[in-house]
């Protein structure tokens, strides 16, 4: 188990005639579906591929719902999820619409205290 990571040069856009500085960047070393996480889950325990994956899809119907009725979602100790609106301001609040005063919407996912302590030991490893 690791984070894997690549080097990428990046400028400095308040002083383009500096040089690069050099950063690492995540790489994700592939990716894991609805249905991987249905399969290995059921190898740990009496369920089923199907019926795991059932329960994982409604999960996520039940997320948009949720968001869509503007309520926030916990998800135990990995995260919470909820919507985020932006855009510009008023000069009073009588002035306020949201049709024109806000541009986007958006989700922000912020994870929990015990997910962020369980990837700080996780050791990271040069891609290529």
């Amino acid at each position: 188990m690791a984070i894997h990571f690549k080097i990428i040069a990046r400028k400095n856009p308040q002083d383009p005639a500096a040089p690069p500085k050099y950063y690492a960047q995540a790489v994700a070393n592939g990716k894991r579906d609805l249905e991987g996480l249905a399969e290995r889950i059921s190898r740990t325990t009496t369920m089923g591929v199907g019926d795991i994956y059932g329960v994982l899809k409604t999960l996520e119907e039940e997320i948009i719902y949720a968001l869509k009725d503007g309520v926030s979602v916990e998800l135990g100790s990995i995260c919470d999820i909820y919507a985020t609106v932006s855009g510009s301001g008023a000069e009073t609040e009588a002035d306020f619409s949201a049709a024109s005063h806000i541009d986007k919407k958006s989700i922000r996912i912020t994870a929990k205290a015990k997910l962020k302590k369980q990837m700080a030991d996780v050791p990271v490893v040069r891609q290529g």
